[in-house]
């Protein structure tokens, strides 16, 4: 991706934020500890929609992380951890942008769901339901959904069975057991039209073959969802606990309003 370069007048003031971050999370607290300011919803919306029109872009979020990963890197380069193991709280923080940006568009496919490409405030809210959800077990919803899709029970998703659940009764059976599930992705709802469930499903379930061999094992499956849990939680937590200073982050990244 395009590097960013802050501008000189910004460094002081990206690396004091920097520091204060580095301790955040060097404190017992700074993992998740103190409770969430508000609902991750509106934190991720203050924190990305760096436009403020009440929508959330892809790029907006990549561009922000882009310029978080830069001001972190400036944190390493220059000794802003210091003593007490700050230069690994650095490392962690780096470690944890480069995930959510990989993680993000996998995110957006579940929750947009008029396919805009942007996420609305009410697409957003979302987030908070699915953060409830995700702190206890997803292994029986994640059985009930490939068991509904392995029509020959042998423990992988041919790709022909795949094809099978983009139309009924597989694709209603898949949508029936989300949406009694308090997860409900709403990108995989019987609210929106069929043939928009159904390119969805086909995304969602693209996402489990690790291998790309085209056919699902079932501990391929599950590897996946529990691998989306420890994505998701992992930048729920650092969001909740940094999110008005990673808002500042993405102020100072973009040059506090473009000067040089």
């Amino acid at each position: 991706s395009e590097s960013v370069t802050l501008p000189r007048h910004s460094r002081f003031c990206a690396m004091h934020m920097l520091a204060l971050a580095l301790a955040a999370l060097s404190q017992p607290g700074g993992r998740g500890g103190a409770p969430a300011a508000a609902p991750l919803h509106q934190v991720v919306e203050q924190v990305f929609d760096t436009d403020k029109d009440g929508k959330v872009t892809l790029s907006e979020i990549t561009t922000t992380l882009d310029g978080l990963a830069a001001i972190s890197g400036m944190g390493m380069a220059g000794g802003a951890g210091g003593a007490g193991g700050g230069g690994d709280a650095a490392s962690e923080m780096a470690a944890k942008i480069r995930a959510a940006k990989r993680f993000a568009p996998q995110l957006i496919k579940l929750m947009d769901v008029d396919s805009s490409g942007t996420l609305s405030r009410s697409e957003l809210k979302w987030l908070s339901q699915a953060h409830k959800r995700m702190k206890s077990s997803l292994k029986d919803l994640a059985q009930g959904v490939f068991d509904a899709i392995d029509a020959d029970a042998d423990d992988s998703l041919s790709p022909q069975e795949q094809t099978a659940a983009l139309s009924q009764p597989v694709l209603g059976a898949v949508v029936g057991l989300l949406e009694t599930d308090p997860i409900k992705p709403p990108a995989l709802s019987a609210s929106i039209e069929e043939a928009a469930t159904a390119e969805n499903l086909r995304a969602a379930v693209a996402l489990l073959d690790g291998d790309g061999d085209g056919s699902v094992s079932r501990k391929e499956a599950y590897r996946a969802v529990a691998a989306f849990k420890k994505q998701f939680l992992e930048a729920a937590t650092l969001l909740e606990t940094m999110g008005p200073m990673l808002a500042m982050f993405g102020g100072a990244a973009r040059g506090g309003g473009g000067g040089d």
